[in-house]
């Protein structure tokens, strides 16, 4: 399990979107446990309006039957409610909790990766990963834009994009097929999707 953005280092990826997905995971857990046992969370999540489309989904896979029933059933009652006085059902904005959660999670972690990038012991360490996805590196040179430390992220950025790029070439050069001969670049082209657009559900480039 990655607790830490260091622990993320040993892993193929973007360090940041590995410890969001734990935790994540993590909360989601939590989370469906609660809306089955406390009153207040589900009224909390009706008050929100439910989830996502994508974390509804995510919630459905997860948890039981039974507790996406009682979830569901608790926003139905609102919306019947709703109908019943005479309104017009509206889902508005969903102010989905899993969301709001993992958005304050990354930026602490953003603030946290620009720290620890400040110590060149790690920055020769991060060098030797597969990078920042793009929504990452784009949020982390924001603040950093002509500074030394936004030069030292964009230069390695480069340099890990070649060395994706290197093993995609070896992947499609073997026809794309698994086999003994396959190195890094067996899971290259998965490695390469999220390099694109980060974590499953991790909000789209343009959105800041």
């Amino acid at each position: 399990m990655v607790h830490t953005l260091i622990e993320a280092f040993r892993y193929r990826g973007c360090p940041i979107c590995q410890i969001l997905d734990q935790d994540e995971y993590d909360f989601m857990c939590q989370w469906q446990h609660r809306t089955f046992m406390e009153e207040k969370t589900r009224e909390d999540l009706v008050f929100a309006k439910g989830y996502c489309n994508f974390h509804f989904y995510e919630m459905a896979r997860l948890t039981s039957p039974l507790v996406n029933a009682v979830v569901v059933k608790d926003l139905i009652d609102k919306e019947v409610e709703e109908i019943e006085k005479g309104a017009i059902p509206s889902p508005g904005k969903i102010d989905c909790p899993v969301c709001r959660y993992v958005g304050q999670k990354e930026e602490v972690y953003l603030r946290e990766f620009t720290t620890l990038l400040q110590d060149e012991a790690i920055q020769k360490k991060y060098e030797g990963t597969d990078g920042l996805c793009r929504v990452h590196m784009k949020k982390i040179l924001y603040p950093l834009e002509g500074n030394e430390l936004g030069q030292f992220v964009l230069r390695t950025q480069l340099s890990q994009l070649k060395n994706l790029k290197e093993e995609l070439q070896n992947f499609i050069s073997k026809g794309g097929r698994g086999s003994r001969e396959m190195g890094r670049e067996k899971n290259s082209w998965w490695i390469a999707v999220k390099k694109m657009v980060g974590k499953k559900g991790l909000g789209e480039l343009d959105s800041f």
